[in-house]
């Protein structure tokens, strides 16, 4: 449950992106210098940090209380191999879509909406393998 909530949450931080970055920038007085628009980007890359920073350790452990007798060292590698094939690839991905996009952190907002894809395949996943634990002899 951990995970797919920290997914979701990072997920729903990256989604609000665009919609800060197009907010006016008027105010920046009340907060000393600072427009509402930048503040809320920086609030919304903490809240995305610290879901993802949840997250890692988190899909670590369903990996391993989900891995089947034998197959601890597989579970414990594969979400380090998965992320690691994401790093190489997300960023060519994420750039063609910035390219191809007339707004701003449009970008974010696609690894929002993946973030969130995953997250709920997560919660599908770990909910319907939390019955197959139990044992009916």
């Amino acid at each position: 449950a951990t995970a797919a909530a920290s997914a979701a949450g990072a997920g729903a931080a990256l989604l609000l992106v665009p919609s800060v970055l197009a907010a006016p920038a008027g105010g920046a007085e009340a907060f000393g210098g600072a427009s509402a628009s930048g503040l809320g980007f920086c609030g919304l890359v903490l809240l995305w940090s610290v879901a993802v920073a949840a997250e890692g350790p988190a899909l670590v452990a369903v990996g391993q209380e989900l891995a089947p007798p034998g197959s601890e060292a597989t579970a414990l590698a594969l979400p380090r191999a998965v992320g690691d094939a994401v790093y190489i690839v997300a960023p060519f991905l994420l750039g063609t879509v910035a390219d191809a996009s007339p707004g701003l952190g449009v970008e974010c907002a696609v690894a929002g909406a993946a973030s969130l894809v995953g997250a709920a395949a997560l919660a599908a996943f770990a909910g319907s393998s939390a019955g197959d634990d139990v044992d009916d002899g």
